[in-house]
């Protein structure tokens, strides 16, 4: 910890972060503690469990949490392991479950979290005692949070702040086309940080600055008067135009900003590639995109969104869970062709991968040492210093900001 404490103390804002940030083991669970363990992690959205008894998995470290849907519709929340003896309750990453059982001693629990049945146990034995420990859990128009802090900090800023922005896609009735996961090697903050800059847009993602004006750095001119333009387009539709920014006491990040002239949607051709979605009526929205630290972004054009979810699985590499979502009425086949809606991210996705992974590898080597960052990479300074202030606030928490 004084390593970590030393490093802190002698970062120098605008200069990248020293090595053992991303590859240390001890700095690795100092932040699972101090980071993982405290924020708001995105889980997964309603459209995976929308029935009675279904359920999915959030492995996090060496936490797992049960996430199900209850008889009435309502999501519960708890840590995957049985009162009884520890043993892990649902070994599948999601399924159906009438009743959660622990497959060691069978003992059974609502799905609540009450202790149902515990078979065998003495008769003054208090089942009112051992319902599974329960996590906390927030559900934003069909987006799922939880929170494995005991008492965690609120809410209510990203709710407020993101509703808005995800009202007009209905994702709690939306369809999910398709789910991928890859393990990616590169630290989460790799991740964190290569998703807050376009520095490396103009080289790296040229399908990408095809789409999005102004993602090449090289159109400032043009832009300003597009994004004026475009605005007040979206603010006669109705549409949430006004940007949230993160800083030292926020994690989350909103914006709507523009495709270029004539394209309709995140497509190789700039074609729309499914029906529209929600309460949108045609395809002139722009592009919003959320993000919530340490592990949530989204982008959603008109007719689809695409969501990332980054979960460490060590110092130096992480899983990333991808996500597409159609309306809840498009067929495939009809509406949308699979391939068709997810060729852009998968082109875009799979050249990501492939720059943290060199990222990583380069930071890995002995002769890497911190540089200067851009004035163009400003938001990734901004993530530096949310991460730094966060681990300085969790080890003094008497520290004032």
């Amino acid at each position: 910890m004084k390593n970590l404490i030393k490093l802190i103390e002698n970062h120098r804002p605008g200069i990248s972060l020293e090595q053992d940030f991303f590859c240390d083991k001890k700095i690795f669970e100092a932040d699972i503690e101090h980071i993982w363990g405290k924020e708001w992690l995105f889980a997964g959205f309603e459209a995976q469990i929308p029935n009675s008894g279904d359920y999915v998995l959030y492995n996090l470290s060496n936490e797992s949490v049960i996430i199900i849907r209850g008889n009435e519709g309502q999501l519960h929340a708890h840590f995957n392991t049985c009162r009884h003896r520890g043993s892990i309750i649902c070994t599948a990453e999601k399924g159906n479950a009438r009743n959660l059982i622990c497959p060691y001693h069978c003992w059974v629990y609502e799905k609540n979290g009450d202790l149902k049945a515990a078979r065998l146990m003495p008769k003054d034995f208090d089942k009112t005692e051992y319902g599974l420990k329960s996590v906390h859990l927030e559900t934003l128009d069909g987006l799922i949070f939880i929170c494995l802090a005991n008492s965690p900090k609120p809410f209510t800023s990203i709710s407020t702040e993101f509703q808005p922005y995800l009202e007009p896609f209905e994702f709690a009735n939306a369809k999910i086309a398709r789910q991928d996961r890859y393990e990616c090697h590169g630290n989460w903050k790799l991740f964190a940080q290569n998703f807050r800059e376009c520095y490396h847009c103009g080289p790296a993602h040229p399908e990408y600055c095809n789409a999005v004006v102004g993602a090449n750095l090289m159109e400032d001119d043009e832009l300003s008067d597009y994004l004026e333009e475009s605005k007040n387009n979206w603010r006669k539709k109705g549409l949430a135009i006004n940007a949230v920014n993160i800083n030292n006491n926020s994690s989350h990040y909103a914006v709507r900003y523009p495709l270029r002239r004539g394209v309709k949607s995140y497509s190789l051709d700039g074609n729309p590639v499914s029906s529209l979605m929600g309460r949108h009526v045609d395809y002139d929205n722009g592009v919003v995109g959320l993000v919530t630290f340490p592990n949530f972004w989204l982008d959603a054009v008109s007719d689809y969104a695409w969501a990332m979810r980054i979960t460490p699985k060590d110092a130096t590499s992480c899983f990333v869970d991808i996500t597409f979502l159609v309306d809840k009425d498009a067929i495939e086949g009809k509406d949308y062709k699979l391939n068709t809606l997810t060729q852009f991210w998968d082109i875009t996705g799979g050249q990501d991968w492939e720059l943290i992974k060199n990222n990583q590898k380069g930071i890995e080597t002995d002769s890497y040492s911190p540089g200067p960052y851009a004035n163009v990479e400003e938001e990734v300074k901004v993530f530096d210093n949310w991460y730094i202030s966060k681990l300085k606030l969790s080890l003094n928490p008497k520290r004032e900001e």
